[in-house]
């Protein structure tokens, strides 16, 4: 483990006081000691392997040997779970001999299931979205600069390189009320998500220009806010913005066509990952919603509701990945909770790379039900017309029941409560009146524990009414 690999994991984790202390020092390091050979090395072997279909195979079936040998000789839970599946080959070919685990069984094992008794590991938890609790786990204390590879590597098609500029609109807090803080250590303007409001843009659009920064980071919706008060404060500077990068939420098609509007000139690089490390997807250049999961990060596959492969392509199932990146606490054939459908297997011939579409959580965010339990896409409803939307700053359908559905919004500073009557007309008209909707005016929209706003948010389980 390189103290540097180790110090800038420390570093991304650290308190904002304790960072604010360090950034200047951490700044002062030369770029090529501050990412070090590990990700250089890293980096380089993620490119080779989208080239070199035989090479990516090789070094995943390496990766995994190196696994599961280490889970074997270190961890007490998967040393008995080899030996009960009396596994004697570690290769690609034999991983689905292993049993699919969950967040269950792992918590069940607790310590048994790390590595040495989790030396070299830091805590970690889930947000606990989607009406679960949150999941404790432990993450590899140098495994930042490993995962940064991967994230630059998928950036890199907006031009990115490392130690380029970000402004990143993610769940921070930031103390005494500020829009935004400065990390030069790591190159990141951090903007307050909470409250977004159209003062606190301004002085981050001055700041963007101050800086000279081309890319945009962040969770889809806080993003689409700001595009919202960037076209009435500085519509010019879209047109300087190279690159967007969404993380965290699913993008929605409305937010997709915003981007591009508000961003003419920037590449829109959507990825997928997971806070336990076990897989990593980019999405495919020209193909829209299509992601295709990286093998070096981790083996992905996608299962049906028995655990069996699924095969043929636009059959959906759930998300398995066995992870590479963090391997203190070994994540193996480990279910996300997350579905998709398949577009292409992997294959030795196609370097092991699972691809897929409509990559969404298990309990999907995207649907509304209509009183006989139809889902209803909402993405689709979203009006794109400025007009219609005229008043309000945000909106978010909270739905307490089938067939029913709160339509709360924020008012913009010129909006009175006509502007969302107004789109709730338009809403139930499209619907043929399927769905009722209730307009509830707020000071601002909940989110989840780390700052994310929720486009939907079912107050009823949709399990359950089915």
């Amino acid at each position: 483990m390189g103290i540097w690999d180790r110090a800038r994991s420390a570093y991304r984790g650290s308190p904002e006081g304790l960072r604010r202390a360090l950034a200047p020092i951490a700044a002062r390091v030369p770029r090529k000691l501050r990412y070090g050979k590990t990700f250089s090395d890293w980096s380089d072997d993620i490119r080779r392997s989208w080239q070199d279909p035989a090479f990516a195979v090789e070094r995943t079936e390496r990766q995994l040997r190196n696994l599961l040998a280490k889970a074997q000789n270190g961890s007490p839970y998967w040393r008995d779970v080899i030996a009960d599946r009396n596994i004697q080959a570690f290769t690609l070919d034999v991983l689905a001999d292993f049993p699919i685990t969950t967040k269950e069984t792992l918590s069940a094992a607790g310590s048994a299931a790390c590595v040495d008794g989790g030396r070299g590991l830091v805590r970690a938890t889930t947000s606990g979205s989607n009406g679960e609790p949150p999941f404790e786990f432990f993450v590899d204390a140098d495994r930042s600069v490993r995962e940064y590879a991967f994230v630059t590597s998928a950036w890199s098609k907006a031009g990115f390189r490392t130690g380029d500029a970000r402004a990143v609109l993610r769940g921070f807090t930031l103390k005494g009320g500020r829009a935004f803080l400065w990390d030069a250590a790591l190159a990141e303007l951090r903007l307050a998500v909470y409250p977004l409001e159209r003062d606190q843009v301004a002085g981050m659009i001055g700041e963007i220009r101050r800086r000279q920064i081309r890319f945009i980071h962040g969770y889809p919706s806080a993003i689409e806010i700001f595009c919202r008060h960037l076209v009435t404060i500085d519509p010019e500077l879209g047109s300087a913005i190279q690159g967007v990068f969404p993380v965290s939420e699913p993008l929605f098609d409305h937010q997709r066509r915003l981007f591009g509007s508000v961003f003419p000139n920037a590449a829109v690089v959507p990825f997928y990952g997971l806070s336990e490390k076990v897989a990593f997807a980019v999405e495919k250049d020209g193909f829209p919603g299509v992601y295709t999961f990286v093998p070096l990060y981790g083996v992905a596959e996608l299962v049906d509701d028995a655990g069996i492969a699924i095969t043929r392509a636009g059959h959906e199932g759930r998300v398995i990945g066995t992870g590479f990146v963090s391997t203190g606490m070994p994540f193996i054939r480990y279910d996300t909770g997350d579905r998709a459908r398949l577009v292409e297997r992997p294959s030795r011939e196609n370097g092991w790379r699972l691809s897929v579409d409509g990559l969404a959580p298990r309990r999907r965010p995207d649907y509304l039900y209509s009183a006989g339990m139809s889902r209803i896409v909402a993405t689709d409803l979203v009006p794109e017309s400025p007009v219609l939307l005229a008043g309000l700053a945000e909106w978010q359908f909270e739905q307490d029941a089938p067939g029913h559905c709160n339509f709360r919004y924020v008012l913009a500073r010129d909006g009175c409560d006509r502007d969302a009557r107004r789109v709730i007309d338009h809403l139930e008209r499209r619907l043929s009146h399927a769905i009722s909707f209730t307009p509830v005016s707020v000071e601002r929209l909940p989110s989840t524990g780390n700052g994310k706003r929720q486009f939907i948010i079912h107050t009823f389980s949709p399990d359950s009414e089915a």
